[in-house]
């Protein structure tokens, strides 16, 4: 059974279907997981071993994700940071001989540098991968135009929504004029998704009220080829019912999904927000405490956990269960409380889909902010978050030794 590398995957957004690639194009593109099955050990020694011995750039980039992805999941964040940007500055020089593999190194590195709280580092990889896509295969091929919307995520998760805003709007645009209208979905999607961040953040209505026109747009007025962002619009307007105190559009959904004689693929349709208004609270007064300021140990220290759950044949979860962790896990209980809340599409009931195992990283962080302090010494900020990536084996069912 094949594994892909959960650093190598072109990842489109957490929440929205991948865009696939053009009918015209012959590469598969590939999901967003995981695990190679070797040791940290033997990663290493393959990665020297070829190093060693003076082997090709493209062996070196994948022996170098296998060793980086190894090293991340076992929680030694800054070490899988250091192995990545080795490998980026030996192979910079074949940027646009293989801007495919080298655009990996920069997206895995932002990755790592994302859930290790380097804001800037994050920022600055998510722009070098675009800049390599663009300059080897050109600003109109696909995978070009992802990457530019997920330069786009990443000034939205900076705090810069006005210019995710601008990048979501260009892509779709373009998008549109050279006859991408999956792609084009996806960056409308996208701006959905920013106004209802913008409305969970400021409760203005005005967000509410453009976002609803948004979806409502994706859901009755989809681009050829796009259909299958209706359902995360149809989704995202149920859970504003819910919020009013209506659950009957979400019922309808899971009906709907039961009626088709159910999926063999997960397919969240809703679930409880990570963060209640409880858990901004207690954050805010544990930030504005000088104990939290000058507390840097937890801050300096990974804190991290993959958790594991079985989604049941009627889309719930069940079976969750901490697989493992480093540090203090109190702050598991809000994740704990969102993966319970899940409610998946009903799974196919003829005996194929018995359920989904899935597995996923959560990483309790602070990025590093210089003006947290008022001088150039590097300071975690004082409010903590948390990443998340998935890291489910790629046939759903059985459980990964994770030992």
């Amino acid at each position: 059974m094949s594994k892909t590398h959960l650093f190598s995957a072109l990842a489109v957004c957490v929440a929205a279907p991948a865009v696939a690639q053009d009918q015209n194009d012959g590469e598969q593109d590939r999901a967003e997981i995981v695990v190679t099955g070797k040791s940290l050990e033997e990663t290493g020694r393959a990665l020297e071993e070829c190093l060693a011995r003076g082997c090709p750039p493209e062996e070196d980039i994948r022996l170098t994700l296998e060793h980086a992805e190894n090293q991340f999941l076992s929680g030694e964040y800054r070490d899988s940071g250091k192995t990545l940007r080795k490998s980026i500055g030996r192979n910079k020089k074949y940027d646009e001989e293989l801007p495919l593999p080298v655009s990996d190194l920069h997206r895995a590195y932002a990755r790592v540098s994302e859930h290790e709280g380097e804001a800037k580092d994050f920022q600055l990889a998510t722009l070098d991968m675009r800049d390599i896509l663009e300059d080897g295969l050109g600003e109109d091929h696909w995978r070009t135009l992802v990457a530019e919307i997920a330069v786009g995520d990443s000034r939205a998760k900076l705090g810069q929504p006005d210019d995710a805003e601008d990048i979501y709007k260009r892509v779709e645009r373009h998008a549109v004029e050279i006859g991408q209208p999956r792609v084009a979905m996806y960056a409308r999607m996208r701006q959905a998704l920013l106004l209802q961040s913008r409305y969970d953040a400021t409760k203005q209505t005005h967000w509410r009220t453009d976002m609803v026109e948004r979806l409502e747009d994706i859901r009755d007025n989809p681009l050829p080829g796009g259909e299958e962002f209706v359902l995360m619009a149809e989704v995202m307007l149920a859970k504003l019912d819910r919020k009013d105190g209506d659950a009957s559009s979400t019922e309808a959904l899971i009906q709907r999904f039961a009626e088709r004689g159910g999926v063999d693929r997960p397919v969240l349709l809703s679930s409880a927000p990570l963060y209640t208004n409880e858990d901004l609270d207690r954050e805010s007064q544990r930030a504005s405490s000088a104990t939290a300021r000058l507390s840097t140990r937890s801050r300096n220290t990974a804190q991290w956990a993959d958790l594991g759950f079985w989604i049941d044949p009627d889309g719930r979860v069940t079976d969750l269960e901490v697989l493992r962790a480093q540090g203090d896990t109190d702050w598991l209980k809000q994740v704990a409380r969102h993966i319970n809340s899940r409610r998946y599409a009903p799974l196919k009931q003829d005996g194929s889909t018995p359920g989904f195992y899935m597995i996923e990283r959560y990483t309790y962080t602070a990025r590093f902010a210089d003006q947290t302090t008022g001088t150039r010494m590097r300071k975690r900020e004082p409010v903590m978050r948390i990443e998340r990536l998935d890291i489910t084996p790629d046939n759903y069912s059985q459980p990964v030794e994770t030992g």
